[in-house]
């Protein structure tokens, strides 16, 4: 994992981790602060909810407390998140999760840099974002790219410039 920028307007170090296969995927994540947002990408289709499951717990254990999921069966990712974390946390509180489905790479990104805020109970220590991409390094260098100059990023997805979307 790697940081490889920093948001101006949040002022949130930015990290990228590349992971090959979900067992890729760490327990643990060095990241400053207890909490961190998430934004998963990953085709999951055919993954097993127990797989699913493993990554959500890791990521949840290691401090995410905004998960934005995006890519194919995002949705199903997202709704075993919300598993986990009810199970890790059954009175609360809880990590957020949004899935992405119908919306390109570039509007996942935009929306963990710029929307993502916890529930107030973990927004003092939520002090990252980790871009993770889970079998594709494509995404993974979408990621990096935006990540590395995030006014750059916006500015260029306000003007609706075509962006490298798988």
């Amino acid at each position: 994992m790697d940081e490889v920028g920093r948001c101006g307007l949040t002022g949130r170090p930015l990290f990228v981790l590349v992971a090959a296969c979900p067992d890729d995927v760490p327990a643990a994540l060095p990241v400053p602060g207890p909490y961190f947002v998430c934004l998963l990408a990953w085709d999951a289709r055919g993954v097993s909810a127990a797989d699913i499951g493993t990554v959500a717990g890791r990521l949840l254990r290691a401090g995410c407390v905004y998960a934005v999921c995006w890519g194919p069966d995002c949705e199903r990712v997202h709704d075993i998140f919300d598993e986990v974390e009810l199970e890790l946390r059954p009175d609360g509180p809880w990590a957020m999760t949004t899935w992405h489905s119908s919306e390109p790479l570039s509007e996942a990104i935009w929306f963990a840099l710029f929307s993502a805020w916890p529930d107030d109970a973990f927004a003092y220590g939520c002090r990252s974002v980790v871009g993770v991409s889970v079998g594709s390094p494509r995404w993974a260098a979408e990621m990096r790219s935006a990540f590395a100059a995030p006014g750059e990023f916006i500015a260029a997805w306000l003007a609706g410039e075509d962006t490298p979307d798988a």
